[in-house]
């Protein structure tokens, strides 16, 4: 494969990837699942 093409592809991927991002909602992250996470932490701690 060229570098041209690499290049090329590459930029293609990065460019799919951010239109995706900003095409799809991402919801915020919910305080029910900050409690299950701190319980967790919580856990790993001795």
């Amino acid at each position: 494969m060229s570098t041209r093409r690499a290049l090329a592809l590459a930029f293609a991927f990065g460019a799919f990837g951010l239109g995706l991002r900003l095409a799809v909602p991402v919801a915020p992250v919910d305080e029910s699942y900050r409690d299950v996470v701190r319980y967790y932490r919580a856990l790993e701690r001795p």
